[in-house]
């Protein structure tokens, strides 16, 4: 009975554990703005949003202007005239505020149509990258509360999608 507690007892606390750890972690935004294939998607995203923002300032200045115009004349015109000129500057400040809103949308619709296509890219290959590397999870680093660096798996896997991804 001694021998039979004594072999459970170094069972019991002498078992190790070969298992390897095979769960790691990328940063999705350095997916993102490092691999070649986010780099243009992000460069062709500032490009429209630079075009976009260049409009709305034009738009805003030519505004600045008209309002300008009619500070300087107010005390000159009559009111009849003057409440016009409002009326037409409130009209362009409704369309422009439209238009701003617009491309606000048409933006904001691209950019995540191009990041979804991004990711329906990326996946299979992400999927061989595990494979290859026995990796059984891969989380979104921005999610993980404190985890040893050692983990971080974003540069290779950004490695690995350089050299295998295929433009379109």
């Amino acid at each position: 009975m001694k021998n039979f507690f004594f072999v459970i007892f170094i069972l019991f606390f002498s078992t190790f554990s070969y298992a390897e750890n095979k769960i790691y972690f990328v940063d999705v935004d350095s997916l993102i703005n490092n691999s070649d294939y986010g780099k243009k998607i992000v460069d062709n995203l500032k490009k429209i949003n630079l075009n976009n923002l260049s409009d709305i300032e034009k738009d805003e200045k030519e505004l600045k202007k008209i309002e300008d115009e009619i500070n300087k004349i107010k005390n000159i015109i009559s009111e009849e005239e003057l409440n016009k000129k409002l009326s037409d500057l409130k009209d362009k400040i409704i369309i422009y505020r439209e238009k701003k809103d617009i491309k606000f949308k048409e933006f904001n619709d691209f950019r995540n149509k191009e990041l979804n296509e991004f990711f329906v890219k990326i996946t299979p290959l992400i999927e061989k990258f595990m494979e290859i590397n026995s990796i059984k999870i891969i989380l979104e680093k921005k999610n993980i509360f404190i985890a040893n660096s050692k983990y971080d798996k974003t540069d290779s896997l950004i490695e690995f999608l350089n050299k295998n991804i295929k433009d379109d």
